[in-house]
């Protein structure tokens, strides 16, 4: 299911001769699945091959999405270890584990957002525990 709306998503976007480097066309995903929506349409829906491309396509998303992730990575230890920034860590992988769309809005609210809202606020309020000595 994941993967049907991955290529609806981009096949929305997709045009054979677009330009990969500039606007949304070079969001992750994009590029990677230019070979599959060129050839998806000369292939059988039921032919293996068709089905090897589409897995190798999000493989390459994936590989993709893991280099960007250890580059953010990287520029925030550099922002903590150099620049001496205190960095709020804020981890949301719990609240997609919800099925319901309500449970996901609460858990959001409670887990992600509240905690968010209150860095923001000490922030303005030039709270004592954002300075650094």
């Amino acid at each position: 299911m994941l993967q049907a709306r991955l290529v609806d998503e981009v096949r929305q976007i997709f045009i054979p001769d677009a330009d990969y480097t500039k606007g949304i066309r070079q969001s992750i995903g994009v590029p990677k699945m230019d070979r599959y929506l060129r050839e998806e349409t000369y292939i059988d829906e039921d032919d293996e091959s068709k089905k090897m491309l589409l897995q190798s396509s999000i493989a390459n998303i994936k590989c993709n999405a893991r280099l960007l992730i250890c580059h953010q990575l990287d520029r925030i230890q550099r922002l903590t270890n150099e620049k001496m920034w205190f960095v709020h860590h804020i981890i949301a992988t719990g609240v997609f584990n919800g099925e319901r769309k309500e449970v996901v809005d609460e858990l959001w609210r409670n887990t992600v957002l509240q905690q968010c809202l209150d860095i923001v606020k000490r922030f303005l309020q030039c709270d004592d525990t954002n300075i650094i000595i």
